[in-house]
């Protein structure tokens, strides 16, 4: 039924008919001269709110939403969209739009007339007058507080459609409606719509979908009810009356529950720090199916705290980056752990380098008596042995051979050793150590965005890398080198740094949980690194030219004969135990005690030891001797200031001395 009748005065009604006639006549006479921009500015202008991180070969790896302000995604073309949307958005909208030119005027004046007579308006825009008035704000609706156009802006709109018709196509401008139409909320265009609403591509919209859609376009935001109404009438407009019940259900159902997380989020970490800008699509290193397979692999630990990082040797590129297992948790592969014992490899790196060991050598392990008479086998370790099993006290003696040479060589790789400690390193960092020594000793900076290629810089001679890996490559159960070199850090039981590589790959992992996350992580990590060579089975690495292999027997047999790898010019055959000379184990030189604390702990000691001691050995202090000669392990009172500390022999020869200072009140 029509609304009553609301009968205009004779003067009013003289008016508004010449208006009409002048607007008809005025607009079909006009040049469409209106500064309307291409369309290929238009496009390029319409910027997705979100930025798409890709993988090397293209496949999107992480979406990240960059625009708060509106939901649109990429451009679609008006090829690749559902026939039955078009079909129901020109039923619904613009029935002509193929025969105007910019204005339909038979509905232009049909909705003129009618407004003359009724109180309830009726709009008569064609697709062409919207899109003017999506191109122009001065033309959108609600200018200076009015909720409709003004007459004015109805001229400006008419001769802005009839522009836009001279200069562009009309595939033209039902692409650009489509990708610049508000539909719901914050979701402009037909892209993000059809992802938000009904979790499909505009491609793949049925006629459910296409109603629904068309619909919206007049009443964005209205109650999920009357789209649903709405979507019936335009169902059976278009003649599809089966459309109705779904179009319904999704109106009801969908229109408040907008899937507007991501589209995808293989690697969001990665995500977060390589996009920064609306609309970039970035083309990173990362390899989509390394990306899946340590994503898979950290899941299968049932922790959140745990991440991994795969970088390939030959180029340096970042393959695979899992800062966790889960979008949502932080990233922990960024974060900086101590590296531990994870280090020492490039001390042993460097004795070797200087020829200052072998892989042969014999280095003390105190697992015994320290004042033997004589050898003592449970004393002495290989250089080998000794890296393979991450023993602290010969990697003790390595750092002191090498001194401050291994800060200089780490400076090379951009990792600053803190005084008297190990440096804190993040997943990148350190499989990019690690991932220097399956390359001849050369560091490349981790890199997760393609480009030219960088030049190298020397960690390690490629003859020290190549014997370093081949000792922490793991054995078979005969002995036999693996092609894994493996080596892990646990600093609690409950944590643990695993890292490593193979010919190709170099892989550090984090995780942390019970008592079982070492093992679980040193599981994991030998799944990632098997699980990449399933096309390519990994291989040992090629010796350089500089290295030879010859056969070795140790005297006392401390360890079986074997063939070991040395640096051409250092070979050896036998290896008997050093000669060890008389020590100060305790206090170190330079130590430095701090007694201020338990000043008032009448029990507190510091205690004087020493290796290898001769029998009948003592100490001095100052110049004056202490303790009572029975052993070399006595207990003293500290007294603050600097002490000079020596070992002497029975006969009164210093065999040893320190220097040490104790921090307390003089006494």
């Amino acid at each position: 039924m029509c609304p009553p009748r609301v009968f205009p005065t004779p003067f009013s009604l003289i008016w508004r008919i010449a208006l009409l006639a002048t607007l008809v006549g005025a607009v079909s006479s006009a040049q469409a001269n209106q500064p309307i921009p291409a369309f290929a500015e238009v496009k390029a202008a319409a910027t997705p709110s979100v930025a798409v991180l890709l993988a090397r070969d293209g496949t999107p790896l992480a979406e990240r939403r960059l625009d708060n302000r509106v939901r649109r995604l990429e451009w679609v073309g008006l090829h690749t969209l559902s026939p039955a949307l078009k079909e129901a958005l020109l039923t619904a909208e613009d029935k002509r739009f193929f025969e105007h030119s910019g204005v339909d005027w038979r509905a232009f004046a049909g909705s003129l007339w009618h407004n003359l007579w009724y109180d309830r308006k009726r709009g008569a825009s064609t697709l062409s007058m919207q899109l003017a008035g999506l191109l122009d704000p001065e033309l959108a609706l609600g200018r200076d507080g009015h909720p409709r156009r003004s007459i004015g802006q109805k001229w400006d709109q008419a001769l802005a459609a009839q522009a836009l018709e001279a200069r562009w196509t009309k595939e033209q401008i039902l692409e650009a409606y489509l990708n610049l139409a508000p539909f719901r909320g914050d979701l402009q265009g037909v892209h993000a719509a059809s992802r938000a609403l009904f979790g499909k591509t505009p491609s793949e919209l049925g006629r459910p979908e296409a109603v629904v859609l068309s619909v919206l376009l007049r009443g964005p935001n209205a109650k999920p009810d009357v789209v649903a109404h709405r979507a019936c009438v335009l169902a059976e407009r278009i003649n599809a009356p089966g459309a109705c019940a779904p179009a319904q259900r999704l109106s009801l159902n969908n229109l408040d529950r907008q899937q507007t997380g991501p589209r995808w989020e293989l690697a969001p970490h990665a995500a977060r720090f390589l996009l920064q800008q609306a609309g970039e699509r970035v083309v990173t290193t990362l390899d989509a199916d390394a990306q899946r397979t340590v994503a898979a692999a950290l899941r299968r630990l049932g922790t959140g705290e745990a991440a991994a990082v795969v970088i390939d040797n030959a180029t340096g590129d970042v393959l695979a980056y899992v800062g966790a297992p889960d979008a949502v948790l932080p990233d922990q592969a960024l974060m900086l752990r101590s590296a531990g014992n994870l280090l020492q490899p490039f001390a042993y790196g460097l004795a070797l380098e200087r020829r200052l060991l072998t892989a042969a050598s014999l280095l003390e392990e105190p697992l015994a008596n320290h004042a033997p008479t004589l050898p003592d086998e449970r004393m002495w370790i290989s250089t080998r042995h000794a890296l393979a099993d991450g023993l602290s006290d010969p990697a003790i003696t390595v750092g002191r051979l090498v001194a401050d040479g291994l800060s200089e060589r780490l400076r090379v790789a951009e990792v600053e050793m803190p005084r008297g400690g190990m440096p804190d390193l993040g997943l990148p960092q350190l499989a990019g150590l690690y991932r220097s020594l399956a390359a001849g000793g050369n560091w490349q900076p981790p890199r997760f965005l393609p480009g030219p290629e960088r030049p190298a810089r020397r960690v390690l001679k490629p003859e020290a890398a190549f014997i370093v890996g081949d000792m922490l490559a793991e054995l078979d159960v005969d002995g036999n080198s693996l092609p894994f070199a493996f080596r892990q850090y646990v600093p609690d039981g409950r944590e643990s740094l695993a890292v490593g590589f193979s010919d190709r790959f170099a892989v550090a992992l984090w995780a942390a949980g019970g008592r079982a996350m070492p093992a679980s992580a040193s599981a994991a990590w030998h799944e990632i690194l098997r699980n990449l060579h399933r096309s390519q089975p990994a291989t040992r690495l090629a010796a350089p030219p500089g290295v030879v292999s010859s056969l070795v027997v140790f005297e006392p047999p401390v360890e079986s004969p074997r063939r070991e790898w040395f640096i051409r010019g250092t070979e050896i055959e036998r290896v008997a135990v050093p000669r060890t000379l008389p020590r100060i184990a305790q206090p170190a030189n330079g130590a430095l005690v701090d007694a201020m604390a338990i000043v008032d702990d009448a029990g507190f000691r510091v205690y004087f030891d020493a290796a290898h001691a001769p029998v009948g050995a003592w100490w001095r202090l100052n110049g004056d001797k202490v303790g009572n000669g029975n052993g070399v392990r006595m207990a003293w009172r500290p007294v603050g200031g600097r002490h000079v500390l020596e070992l002497m022999s029975a006969e009164g020869q210093i065999l040893d001395s320190v220097i040490f200072a104790v921090r307390a009140p003089l006494e």
